[in-house]
């Protein structure tokens, strides 16, 4: 369901506007009308998973052969439609309207010269390649050229054209090459790291030997994929050791860099500007940060995937500012957003997450309850923990506190009691090394709770030391992926003790 979902979002009632998509006079009336019905569901959110959708239009489950007939139909109809439907946006940057007008003219050329309508495919090829070389598209550059070079070698017979298509296409490919090594090596520092926010010291050594493996690369081609991939590998070497100051560097060149392309280069820049506002928040340098935010912000469209990172980003912000009711309101616009349950179940749960910090704030009077806190349940919130729950060294720590802070606020002091013994060993076994060094702190400090039977004088004293030492070690110089501290543990404890 999630691919209809998808081409639903894209091909809407609007941009269809008179082009007749769903329905045809060589259809049936019958299935016309449940391929329109269909679309109708899924563009006004009535079904968001195959069971329901197949439910509501025959009454049987998503394995009916007329279901999966219909579904097919109209995913086919909605895949057609991108070739048809406006895809123009007062959103899209420059490049990526050419993006969608080139692939969309070079599809036309591809079929031409399967057509062999040789002429106006090249037409349409000689202006591709101006578009192509202008934006910076490579690969599509490398296709172009390696088409041109073919006809007037073999059907025109023109040799110093086919010199100068063959001299251009080697380099180009040269180029494309470059970029594509670029990118393997930055998927390779990050795959391992999707599903998890713990440490990554460990990559810091093959960043830096990633890095110089592009350096010359990179001072010899001005490609914008290339520098995209190999400025994220330069940023690496200090993000994976949470160097903020020099990732600040890293950022700022890049963003200089960009910035002076002849198009507007929307999405590196919208990626450094966001980078920058992370390190603008953990060094607690907080109108830098919203002012990172801001030049984030004017490169996004709402609802697209990096546009709900950024509201991740503003959440955490407002938090760590003890803004509760900012953070509360993002909370509220991002849950209330129709894409939202179409993200990746890893960034739906860092929202889950937020939302339990809320109810947390809420029930700490730190936030007005409202329907949140009504209908926030902890038990169903830990079994929705699928991904973040195996991160044992990142987020699972966070909903550990969680679950911990909450059974505090809701007053089952004999639940911490019991889960004390169970929480202790996972703090020596996972939480140690100084790259956890806060959250190993906190954590400790709250196992003093039940240790010393919830006694504020008793507490106090035995946790003395350790706040001493979490205050000594601030969240710019701790070694742990930022979105591990939701809310800054000398801010919880404060909390805790007024519970206490």
């Amino acid at each position: 369901m999630k691919d209809l979902l998808e081409l639903a979002q894209i091909v809407t009632r609007t941009k269809l506007r008179n082009v007749e998509l769903l329905g045809t006079s060589s259809q049936p009336d019958g299935e016309v009308s449940k391929i329109q019905q269909f679309y109708d569901m899924l563009q006004d959110g009535i079904v968001n998973d195959d069971d329901s959708a197949a439910h509501e239009l025959y009454g049987e489950d998503k394995n009916a052969s007329k279901y999966q007939k219909l579904r097919g139909t109209v995913k086919e109809r909605l895949i057609n439609a991108l070739f048809i439907i406006d895809l123009k946006s007062a959103s899209y940057s420059d490049r990526q309207t050419a993006y969608y007008e080139c692939y969309r003219q070079w599809a036309a050329a591809k079929i031409l010269l399967g057509k062999q309508a040789r002429t106006t495919a090249i037409t349409i090829c000689r202006k591709l390649q101006k578009i192509a070389r202008k934006f910076e598209f490579t690969e599509l550059l490398v296709d172009i050229l390696h088409t041109m070079r073919l006809y007037h070698g073999t059907i025109e017979g023109d040799f110093k054209k086919y010199s100068q298509y063959n001299t251009d296409f080697k380099h180009q490919q040269d180029v494309w090459i470059e970029e594509n090594r670029a990118e393997e090596l930055y998927i390779d520092l990050s795959i391992g790291y999707v599903n998890t926010k713990s440490t990554k010291l460990e990559i810091k050594e093959k960043a830096v030997q990633y890095y110089n493996q592009i350096k010359e690369a990179l001072s010899t081609h001005d490609s914008y994929q290339l520098h995209l991939c190999g400025r994220l590998i330069e940023a690496s070497q200090y993000t994976s050791v949470n160097d903020y100051k020099n990732t600040l560097t890293v950022c700022d060149d890049a963003i200089s860099f960009f910035a002076s392309k002849a198009y507007k280069a929307n999405v590196p820049l919208q990626i450094f500007y966001y980078q920058k506002l992370i390190c603008h928040l953990q060094l607690r340098q907080f109108s830098d940060a919203l002012e990172a935010a801001k030049e984030c912000d004017v490169f996004l469209e709402n609802g697209t995937f990096n546009w709900f990172k950024l509201q991740e980003t503003y959440f955490l912000l407002y938090i760590h500012q003890q803004q509760y009711q900012n953070a509360y309101e993002i909370l509220k616009k991002v849950r209330a957003h129709a894409g939202f349950e179409n993200l990746p179940e890893n960034v739906r749960e860092t929202w889950l997450i937020s939302a339990g910090y809320i109810y947390f704030l809420q029930k700490t009077g730190n936030i007005c309850e409202d329907e949140t806190s009504r209908s926030f349940r902890l038990s169903r919130f830990l079994n929705e923990m699928e991904v973040f729950s195996k991160d044992k060294k990142g987020m699972n720590i966070t909903i550990i506190i969680l679950e911990l802070l909450i059974q505090l606020a809701e007053g089952n002091f004999d639940y911490l009691i019991d889960r004390r013994e169970a929480v202790d060993k996972y703090r020596k076994r996972y939480i140690k090394g100084d790259e956890l060094k806060r959250s190993h702190l906190f954590m400790k400090m709250m196992l003093q709770l039940p240790r010393n039977a919830f006694d504020i004088t008793a507490i106090e004293e035995k946790v003395s030391k350790d706040y001493a030492e979490l205050e000594g070690t601030p969240i710019e110089l701790a070694n742990q992926a930022f979105e591990i501290e939701v809310v800054p543990y000398e801010h919880l404890w404060k909390i805790v003790m007024k519970l206490i």
